[in-house]
C-alpha cells in the first residue's frame, strides 16, 4: 500500500506545532562532516589514560554552530552514506577550533578504558573518505533506543506474547520502581525483561549496566532485577529486529550464565539466594522469547536462520557464556 507522506508528516509533527521538514530532519538526523585529515599515530597525552589519534575537519556553514572544544561524535563509513549499514568505526572529540582558518582539530579514540589494540583495529578500517557524525540536538541516541524497544515489542507480540512496558518513573505513594523495562507473559508465565544495546566500536560485548544509586553501589545490573536481557544487535547486523537474549543467572550457577562483579564476591550472597537462582534456565538467541523454564529452545528460530531470511549476518553464539560477557563494569551485582 502506498504511503501518504504528507499525512505521515502531519501525524509526526502534530504534537510540536507548525515545524518545518528541515527542523524535523535537523533533530532526527546527525550532521555528517567530511574528514579533512587523519593522523593514525597512537599515543597517550600527558595526564590522560586513554589512547588516541588525531584528525581535522573543515568548518563550513553546515557544522560551524556545532564544532566547539569538547564536542563528540562518531566516525561512520562512507559506505553508509552510499546506502550501506550504519556502524561506528571510532569516536571523535573536538579539541580546538580555528575559525579564522576554518579548521577544527580533534582526537580519535574508542573508549576511556579501551586498549591500544582496539584503536589499532579501528585505524585499520578508518579512512579519510569516511565521515564524523555529530548529533545536532542530542536526540538521535534516544530515538534509536526508542526504535529498539518498539522493535522488541513487535517481535514479542508477533511471537504470541503479551508485553507490558514499565513506567520510567514511579511515585512513592504508588509503589516501588521496577528495575526492568518490560513484563513479558505467555501461558500464565510472566518474566521480567531488560532491554540493552551493543555499545560503540567493540560490538562483541554488551555493557549490562545500571545507574548508580540507592541499592546500586556499582554500575552493574543485579541478577535478581530481571529474568532476561534482550540485547539489540543493530550495531552488528544493521537490522532493528535482531536481538540476543541472555538469562540473568551467574556463571558459577550455570555454565551459560554471566560473570559476577569482581567487587562483590559470591560470599556476599546467602546460600538461599543462590539456591533460588539455581533452577534450570536457558539462553535464547533470535527473535522469539519463551519465558517458560525448560524445553523451550525448540520453539525459537535460531539467530542465523533469521539473519538468512533478512539477508544480514548475525552474531552466532549458540549458548556460550562469552557471547554476552561484558567488559569491566558490565558484570552483574547482587543486593
Amino acid at each position: 500500500m502506498p504511503i501518504d507522506y504528507r499525512a505521515l508528516f502531519e501525524r509526526l509533527t502534530r504534537r510540536y506545532g507548525a515545524i518545518t521538514p528541515e527542523a524535523l530532519e535537523s533533530v532526527l538526523s546527525p550532521v555528517l562532516i567530511p574528514i579533512r585529515s587523519l593522523d593514525k599515530t597512537i599515543f597517550k597525552a600527558t595526564g590522560q589514560s586513554h589512547y588516541r589519534g588525531s584528525f581535522t575537519v573543515s568548518i563550513d556553514p553546515q557544522c560551524e554552530a556545532l564544532l566547539a572544544p569538547g564536542r563528540t561524535g562518531k566516525f561512520v563509513p562512507r559506505s553508509y552514506i552510499e546506502g550501506g549499514v550504519w556502524r561506528e568505526l571510532a569516536k571523535g572529540r573536538i579539541l580546538s577550533v580555528d575559525r579564522a582558518a576554518a579548521v577544527a582539530e580533534g582526537e580519535i579514540y574508542t573508549g576511556a578504558a579501551a586498549r591500544k589494540s582496539e584503536l589499532e583495529k579501528a585505524f585499520a578500517v578508518l579512512t579519510v573518505h569516511d565521515f564524523l557524525e555529530v548529533d545536532q540536538y542530542g536526540a538521535s541516541a534516544k530515538v534509536l533506543s526508542g526504535l529498539v524497544e518498539y522493535s522488541l515489542v513487535q517481535v514479542l507480540k508477533q511471537s504470541g506474547y503479551s508485553v507490558l512496558r514499565m513506567p520510567e518513573d514511579m511515585a512513592k505513594h504508588i509503589g516501588g520502581y521496577a528495575y526492568y523495562d518490560f513484563e513479558v507473559a505467555k501461558g500464565g508465565v510472566i518474566k521480567k525483561l531488560e532491554a540493552k544495546s551493543l555499545w560503540g566500536t567493540n560490538t562483541k560485548f554488551a555493557r549490562l549496566i545500571h545507574s548508580l544509586g540507592k541499592g546500586y553501589p556499582t554500575s552493574s545490573c543485579k541478577f535478581l532485577t530481571q529474568d532476561f536481557f534482550a540485547v539489540s544487535l543493530f550495531l552488528r547486523t544493521g537490522n532493528m529486529a535482531d536481538f540476543a537474549f541472555a538469562r540473568s543467572v551467574p556463571s558459577d550457577v550455570k555454565p551459560y550464565g554471566l560473570p559476577r562483579a569482581e567487587k562483590y564476591p559470591r560470599s556476599c550472597e546467602s546460600e538461599s539466594d543462590l539456591r533460588d537462582r539455581g533452577r534450570e534456565v536457558v539462553r535464547l538467541i533470535g527473535r522469539g522469547l519463551e519465558p517458560a523454564i525448560r524445553d523451550i529452545c525448540r520453539h525459537v528460530s535460531p539467530a542465523w536462520a533469521i539473519a538468512r531470511m533478512n539477508g544480514s549476518r548475525i552474531w552466532r553464539t549458540s549458548c556460550s557464556a562469552s557471547a554476552m560477557r561484558t567488559a569491566c563494569s558490565s558484570n552483574r551485582t547482587r543486593s
